[in-house]
């Protein structure tokens, strides 16, 4: 069953071809990732399912539901969150407070004036922030502020803040950027149980290839806006043109 299927997408930024003719369809409770290197057109594919970017021609579905005919703020409320490759965490707020922010991206205004006034409402989020946090690992951190936690803490309090909302569907952008093998190996393990015990689709952007080569149950290989290759991990790292521009020697390790 696909939960997001994306159709002849194009994207020019001043002449430029960002996205040429992009398509594909992502299936429910995978890990599909997107690799390529830098200016091949990811980042774009992310904005424009966000609802960032505004594709000239294509389409964008997830569920069908179109999400070029919705604004950016309401994906989240169709089923689908977002971490970033930089961080958008607060860093004068304590963890709790921080992964609560993505609580309230679901909630109408009338909720919100409902939740600063009830208790019990307050708690029920707190409940759910703190389940998140311990499904990472890090509900011992609940009270402590940001600003001087560890970058691996921080980079678990934005997936946290994206898992709150309950998604369908996630997106992760470079997700191990910045992090250390231990972290990278860590995150990898996140990244599957997202996938495996909460149920929830995942498409991943990122460089790390023995992460990508790990998590992914499909791949797709994107250079200058073109889609170059698309299948199974073993069937990506084996490409001719993907060996030759990409991954060189490293496919050979």
């Amino acid at each position: 069953m696909d939960n997001l299927k994306i159709q002849n997408l194009h994207m020019n930024f001043s002449g430029v071809k960002a996205l040429d003719d992009v398509s594909f369809k992502v299936q429910k409770g995978e890990v599909f990732s997107l690799i390529g290197p830098n200016g091949s057109g990811k980042s774009t594919l992310f904005n424009c399912i966000n609802g960032f970017c505004i594709p000239q021609q294509g389409s964008i579905k997830f569920e069908n539901v179109d999400l070029l005919k919705i604004k950016p703020h309401e994906t989240v409320k169709h089923g689908i969150s977002r971490t970033f490759q930089n961080l958008q965490n607060v860093p004068y707020m304590t963890l709790l407070d921080n992964v609560l922010l993505g609580a309230h991206r679901r909630l109408s205004m009338t909720d919100t004036f409902n939740r600063w006034i009830s208790q019990k409402e307050r708690e029920r989020e707190e409940a759910m922030a703190l389940e998140v946090l311990d499904f990472l690992g890090i509900a011992n951190f609940e009270k402590k502020y940001l600003s001087g936690q560890p970058y691996g803490i921080q980079k678990l309090v934005e997936i946290a803040r994206a898992l709150i909302c309950k998604p369908k569907m996630i997106l992760m952008d470079e997700p191990a950027a910045g992090m250390n093998d231990q972290e990278t190996l860590e995150i990898a393990k996140i990244i599957s149980e997202i996938r495996d015990i909460l149920g929830i689709t995942v498409l991943v952007v990122e460089h790390d290839m023995n992460l990508v080569m790990s998590i992914s149950d499909r791949i797709c290989v994107l250079d200058s806006g073109k889609i170059l290759a698309m299948g199974k991990p073993v069937e990506v790292k084996n490409h001719p043109e993907v060996i030759k521009v990409f991954l060189g020697d490293e496919a050979h390790a």
